[in-house]
């Protein structure tokens, strides 16, 4: 596809640090309440495993909150960052000579614009077939593989808007809110897991309870007192496992209710950076660009079945028309 030139644009229309803005603040405030939430999952491990090791519950506890909350800095840090970007996202690769003699020049007009500094970033390629771009942590900065055929102009525009997710650290925010949630994650899984094995259990415990009450006589007196012995364990095992499903879900509601209402708020800052995201890009001069980007999607969108209920609470994006519109009331150098 031909390469259209991008429009001259003003040397610099943003400040080189960071801003922090209503939304940026909004995300952090609902991390802070994740990680405050993950540190009653964190503590009361560390407090068993201290009471384990023998009359540490104290120290246990210290130190699983204390080192939890600092494993937060470690998904900042670049390796890292690079290594998380690989689990979560498929596909998503160092760009090749050709990919990154295409992403780099446009990268550096766009910093050229906004003041950046294009070597903080860390550049991938995605393999998808969809023109899409994302930031994520502090540095990592994607694109797929089809956004790289769009022209200067397109290309730009979808830099200059994960750049102004970065610029007011929304990405930070996001994994960060992402990995305070691991400890909810485990214990929902461990939760169901124990759910399942309590179904499977009591299932067994009926089949053999039927198998017993048709024993009778002889050596079935004797098969029918083993069949009981193992019939006496397994109704134990059920007993136990109904009471810790019982004992945890009591236990787990509450912290599962806030990490659903802190979910329900975390979509609706992750909607309000787009709009920041993409009024970073339109202050920028890339507003034009990035109208015809996201008018690739429209008829999709249209087309496609609206989410309702809680599926609508928990989009992390406001439709491409409703961000068309925003763009097109941004006035360019703001």
């Amino acid at each position: 596809m031909p390469q259209q030139q991008p429009p001259a644009r003003a040397a610099s229309h943003a400040p080189t640090r960071p801003r922090i803005t209503g939304t940026s603040l909004g995300m952090f405030s609902i991390v802070v309440l994740i990680w405050l939430f993950s540190l009653i999952v964190v503590g009361a491990i560390g407090y068993g495993a201290g009471a384990l090791i023998g009359g540490l519950q104290q120290a246990g506890l210290v130190a699983a909150c204390a080192g939890w909350t600092a494993s937060g800095v470690l998904a900042l840090l670049r390796p890292v960052e690079a290594v998380l970007a690989r689990l979560l996202f498929r596909g998503l690769r160092r760009p090749g000579p050709a990919e990154l003699a295409r992403i780099a020049p446009a990268l550096d007009r766009v910093c050229r614009t906004a003041g950046d500094d294009p070597g903080r970033y860390l550049l991938r390629v995605q393999d998808n077939r969809q023109v899409n771009a994302f930031a994520l942590g502090g540095h990592v900065l994607a694109v797929t593989r089809v956004a790289l055929d769009l022209p200067d102009d397109m290309l730009e525009a979808v830099l200059a808007h994960e750049l102004g997710h970065h610029r007011q650290l929304h990405p930070a925010a996001t994994i960060l809110g992402w990995w305070y949630l691991l400890p909810f994650e485990a214990a929902e899984r461990l939760l169901r897991g124990i759910r399942r094995t309590t179904r499977a259990m009591a299932r067994a415990f009926s089949r053999l309870s039927d198998r017993t009450g048709g024993v009778a006589g002889g050596r079935a007196a004797d098969g029918a007192l083993g069949m009981l012995l193992v019939l006496a364990a397994l109704g134990v095992l059920v007993v136990v496992g109904a009471v810790l499903v019982v004992v945890l879900g009591l236990l787990w509601l509450p912290l599962a209710l806030v990490v659903r209402v802190a979910r329900v708020l975390g979509a609706a800052l992750s909607r309000a950076g787009e709009f920041a995201a993409d009024r970073h890009a339109a202050e920028l001069g890339y507003g034009p660009g990035l109208v015809r980007v996201l008018e690739l999607f429209v008829t999709g969108e249209r087309s496609a079945p609206r989410p309702r209920g809680m599926a609508a609470l928990l989009r992390s994006h406001p439709t491409f028309q409703a961000r068309i519109q925003a763009i097109l009331r941004t006035p360019p150098g703001v």
